[in-house]
């Protein structure tokens, strides 16, 4: 079977030949072509393939996304570079907003200095912004990578980053201090924002049922201890299972991505429609054992993960290391609803020789 085969056969409840072993190498990748030292058989598409043969590790992740997004002329949209710094500035006639990212060189990555939304006045432009756009289709890119990973993966499209419009605010629009601020102290002003960003993605969702695209990740960064049992039962369950509907009907797979922690989150996705749970991070990056996992799920979804990134860093030891992905590969064994995965990045600092061990741990024992 080819890696694709097999984690659609994970995806259908059906037993492949080998367990499936998909991860996410981009950040790894980009740390090396922004250094100046990624091999020459690695650059561009074509090269960015041959880095997951040559690690023997499924492909998934990044793939085009499936629309456009054209913005009102009302909207506009300007960007200041100063050194390591970026500001973004968003100007509609209801007002404007900005956010502040510091890019991070010796991790080739950017963090939040400031979000969009720093106020309850600033959720009216939000609101702006998301309903003075028009969505249109744009299958080409996407259709030319499903052809060129081919048999050595699937690409996994992705839905609005995120789905929940909760999850937008706390991490990429507001930040989680704002956003349960805002929600204590002007709740019905969170609510319509909520309301009316999700009717905006309608035809997002609409596009997305009419693709190729056969599987769909809901990228929600979801961490139990951040978004507990009241949000996600009052904002973003019912919403969550709106848009599986719809996907499923029109007959794809749908995953939802929570790599951060498990005790509080993962009982309540098993009460969803979800085919299965991606990123998920076991001790001692999480708070649950494989053995939880295991026992919560019940092989009622697809468990999708189990390696957390930090263990392919020098920090841990070898041995460390192959022991874990033995005890993940015997607690989740070959026809059990998994696929073996990174939790969720393989790090800049990743050994080779570690990430391509993988493939030789998953022969002998997967």
């Amino acid at each position: 079977m080819t890696e694709r085969e097999r984690v659609l056969a994970v995806l259908a409840n059906n037993s492949p030949d080998k367990t499936p072993w998909f991860g996410d190498l981009s950040w790894w990748y980009a740390y090396r072509r922004e250094k100046g030292n990624l091999p020459a058989e690695w650059r561009e598409e074509v090269g960015y393939l041959q880095l997951y043969r040559d690690a023997g590790c499924g492909i998934y992740l990044y793939a085009p996304c499936l629309y456009r997004v054209i913005f009102e002329p009302t909207v506009k949209i300007g960007i200041e570079e100063k050194g390591s710094i970026t500001i973004t500035r968003i100007t509609t006639p209801v007002g404007t907003i900005s956010s502040v990212q510091k890019k991070l060189v010796e991790s080739v990555t950017s963090a939040y200095q400031q979000y969009f939304i720093k106020g309850v006045d600033d959720l009216k432009v939000m609101r702006y912004i998301f309903t003075h756009r028009r969505i249109e289709p744009d299958y080409a890119d996407f259709e030319r990578i499903d052809k060129l990973w081919d048999g050595w993966g699937i690409p996994c499209a992705t839905t609005p980053c995120c789905t929940s419009a909760l999850q937008t605010l706390l991490t990429r629009w507001a930040g989680v201090l704002t956003t349960i601020e805002l929600l204590s102290e002007a709740r019905e002003e969170v609510e319509q924002t909520i309301e009316e960003i999700q009717r905006s993605d309608d035809d997002i969702f609409e596009i997305l049922a009419k693709s190729p695209a056969c599987l769909f990740c809901f990228p929600e960064n979801l961490s139990g201890e951040i978004t507990g049992r009241s949000l996600m039962e009052r904002y973003e369950i019912p919403y969550w299972e709106k848009r599986i509907r719809q996907l499923h009907q029109a007959g794809k797979y749908v995953i939802l991505h929570n790599d951060g922690t498990l005790k509080a989150s993962l009982p309540l996705l098993m009460e969803t429609s979800l085919d299965g749970i991606e990123a998920v991070t076991p001790q001692p990056a999480g708070d649950l054992t494989l053995e939880e996992i295991k026992q919560l799920v019940g092989g009622k979804k697809t468990v999708w993960g189990g390696l957390p990134g930090i263990f392919f860093s020098p920090e841990y030891p070898e041995n460390f290391f192959i022991n874990h992905v033995r005890e993940t590969l015997e607690v989740f064994p070959r026809g059990s609803r998994f696929v073996l995965g990174v939790a969720d990045q393989v790090p800049p600092d990743a050994d080779w020789n570690r990430i391509r061990l993988v493939r030789e741990l998953v022969e002998k024992y997967g």
